[in-house]
């Protein structure tokens, strides 16, 4: 296989597996987030049914989203990537069934109660059902994030002829990786949804006078995003403590650490030259080389050049990461200043004036950049394995015509921007114009 036919490979594996898990993320999210709406309503807040009544159209458009990018993933594990059942399947599959199970059971028993029935149960009952899509949505990204992990850190399983063999399930789902990757998907679906909760706030409320509704997700929102930037802080770290210990490469690409010498110094920022092995320019900072860099029994560093070409692309890695958190950096600070405006304004939105509705809006796209961003990061900076330290991408790969492969990774793109920008118009248009009313002799939500 040509090293451009595997680059179209794992562009198109990783764009359909990165769109699956945006939307997964806004999707479990939003779930909680209406979860802890419906709650408050049937604690007697008329203005928390309002927001539950708008929100749960968005949580309906992610899920279908979602649903409809986890097929093409399927599909892609077994035509670009033929051989990866045969070396892990034990692993794999039983993961992959759950998932499945997860999400059709959930979905086929409490998803059209959820959506539909609130008319026809009682308060507790409706609330019951919301909680279980909620934990269904919170099992489905758990099996999958376990997989990933395992992908990054192949513990509870060894490789005997060619194919891995459970030994225990307990470090696969349990160990200390599989935790922290959902976590991280969690706290990063209720930052996206916070966000998005506080910039639609800020539209809907320009033009019209806001309601009970948009002032309880206006400060619900406040408070989310500010928890979940925490949150994430936290479980990045402990991710980088856990991950980069065990994957030297990525540690050395993350400095970068070009030669296997003294320490560099990590740079804030710097454009890495991997055909000359330097920076072509850096900003140094003041902090000395981290104790997760890899060091031969001499003591000196192990360097990039030390893993002999099985490296991950060092510009992606590098900058996908700095991306990520200087987008986290700002999106903290811009929550600082909404929470300390909202206080201020006792989380009226219609004090907001235009450059602070623009900040709502453009924390939204922070939001959004630090989960693709992180994204990014973890799965390019795992290559050119699959399985880390064991198994190639370049081993399981098929070998399809670079002309037709080079044709459906295009369409990929086009049919993925194309649901972007429908769920944007979607968003949009409700955004403008509300939830229209539904007959209730229809029997709907």
């Amino acid at each position: 296989m040509t090293q451009t036919a595997l680059f179209l490979s794992l562009a198109q594996f990783l764009t359909s597996l990165g769109f699956m898990l945006a939307f997964l993320a806004l999707e479990l999210g939003l779930a909680w987030v209406l979860l802890y709406f419906r709650l408050r309503a049937r604690a007697g807040g008329a203005s928390w049914m309002l927001a539950y009544r708008f929100w749960v159209r968005v949580y309906a458009l992610s899920l279908i989203l979602g649903f409809a990018a986890a097929i093409p993933v399927l599909l892609q594990l077994g035509t670009l990537w033929p051989d990866f059942m045969a070396r892990a399947g034990e692993v794999v599959g039983p993961l992959v069934a759950a998932a499945v199970l997860t999400a059709f059971v959930f979905k086929s028993c409490f998803l059209g109660a959820m959506l539909y029935g609130q008319r026809r149960l009682s308060d507790a009952a409706h609330t019951f059902m919301v909680l279980m899509v909620a934990v269904g949505a919170g099992l489905t990204a758990y099996w999958i994030m376990a997989l990933v992990a395992w992908t990054q850190m192949p513990i509870g399983a060894s490789l005997v002829d060619g194919r891995y063999q459970v030994r225990s399930w307990l470090p696969i789902l349990g160990g200390r990786l599989a935790p922290t990757l959902f976590g991280l998907l969690a706290a990063g679906g209720l930052m996206v949804a916070a966000a998005l909760m506080l910039a639609v706030t800020a539209v809907r409320t320009r033009t019209r006078p806001s309601d009970e509704g948009d002032r309880s997700v206006y400060a619900t929102g406040l408070w989310l995003l500010l928890a979940c930037i925490l949150a994430q802080a936290v479980l990045v770290s402990n991710l980088g403590r856990v991950l980069l210990p065990a994957q030297p490469a990525r540690a050395a690409a993350v400095v970068p650490q070009w030669h296997s010498t003294a320490p560099a110094d990590l740079t804030v920022a710097a454009w890495p030259d991997a055909d000359e092995q330097a920076n072509d320019w850096a900003l140094e900072s003041p902090f000395e080389a981290p104790d997760w860099l890899a060091r031969d029994p001499a003591g000196a560093v192990r360097g990039l050049d030390h893993f002999s070409g099985m490296t991950p692309p060092v510009l992606i890695t590098y900058w996908s990461l700095r991306l990520a958190l200087f987008a986290g950096a700002l999106l903290a600070l811009l929550a600082l200043l909404a929470w300390w405006r909202g206080r201020r304004l006792g989380y009226e939105p219609d004090g907001l004036r235009p450059w602070g509705r623009g900040a709502l809006r453009l924390s939204t796209a922070l939001a959004c950049a630090i989960q693709v961003a992180g994204l990014v990061h973890l799965f390019v900076g795992a290559v050119p394995y699959a399985i880390h330290g064991t198994v190639t991408l370049r081993e399981i790969a098929a070998a399809p015509g670079l002309g037709a492969h080079a044709a459906v990774s295009a369409a990929y793109v086009l049919v993925y921007a194309a649901l972007l920008l429908g769920f944007y118009q979607l968003l949009r248009h409700i955004t403008r114009y509300g939830v229209v009313p539904v007959a209730r002799r229809r029997g709907r939500a």
